[in-house]
């Protein structure tokens, strides 16, 4: 079986399947006694690695936490302005506060639904804002106690938390190494644990061995495990889509999760 669609990180955690977890079968085998020093040594190289290596996406599940963060407080501002703008008892300087806080902050939804960039951008826009209309903000109450003010300054401080997020990924991309770079080693590891399997097979063949012929198997359960759920993944980005196939010889990059869409509504008013 060949493990060429394992990446880095899956190389990562099948050394340490095998190294840590299954220390005391591996070394049941004159081969595996063989082996170890020499996987170890790469295990070592791999945990060395910088954390951007390996992916050209570092830092895509905190972002999109931060996102839905985002996303969701500023959505929740929306409405509420909509809401106090729309209640017919409430006065008016008090509806006036909201139009005004909802024109500034979340003009429209689709904002919310802005690349990871723009968002921060508009956090750091929007700070002399959230200091301008302060007064007017904290006339607004919210539920739960408090007022809009709070919202608002939340809602500015997850766009800041999302630039942070960017700067510190903008760093890890530029000092780490990535998917390229990184080639070379997991060729040596993909080919290391190919030699150490077919050198360990022939042993458990030899006539008189003690190996337990399932010792194979259970030693690479995991690094299995790991290579089918890639082949299954290559399969289905293979498979054809609505829009047609990628141009030929064009990479895949690693994915990353598309920003949570905030809540919306078919209402022509909103």
């Amino acid at each position: 079986m060949t493990l060429r669609n394992l990446t880095i990180g899956d190389l990562k955690l099948a050394l340490r399947d095998l190294l840590d977890e299954r220390a005391e079968e591996l070394r049941l085998s004159a081969t595996g006694r063989l082996y170890e020093p020499r996987l170890r040594a790469r295990q070592k190289e791999i945990e060395a690695l910088p954390e951007a290596a390996g992916t050209q996406a570092p830092l895509a599940r905190e972002l999109s936490e931060a996102d839905v963060r985002h996303d969701g407080i500023g959505a929740a501002i929306f409405f509420l302005c909509k809401a106090v703008e729309a209640h017919p008892s409430l006065a008016p300087e008090v509806k006036a506060a909201a139009a005004g806080a909802q024109q500034a902050f979340v003009p429209r939804l689709d904002v919310l639904r802005a690349p990871y960039a723009d968002e921060a951008s508009a956090a750091l826009d929007n700070r002399p804002e959230l200091t301008r209309l302060k007064a007017e903000l904290k006339a607004v109450a919210t539920p739960g106690g408090g007022s809009l003010h709070e919202w608002v300054k939340a809602f500015v401080s997850a766009g800041d938390e999302i630039d942070k997020l960017l700067r510190r990924r903008a760093t890890l991309l530029a000092t780490g190494e990535n998917a390229a770079a990184t080639g070379p080693l997991r060729g040596a590891v993909v080919g290391l644990l190919g030699r150490f399997r077919e050198a360990l097979r022939d042993e458990i063949q030899e006539e008189g061995s003690r190996l337990p012929a399932d010792h194979e198997a259970r030693l690479f359960a995991y690094v299995d495990k790991l290579n089918a759920d890639r082949e299954r993944g290559a399969r289905g980005r293979a498979a054809p889509t609505v829009g047609g196939p990628a141009a030929p010889g064009e990479p895949e990059a690693p994915g990353e999760p598309a920003p949570a869409e905030p809540v919306a509504v078919n209402d022509s008013d909103l």
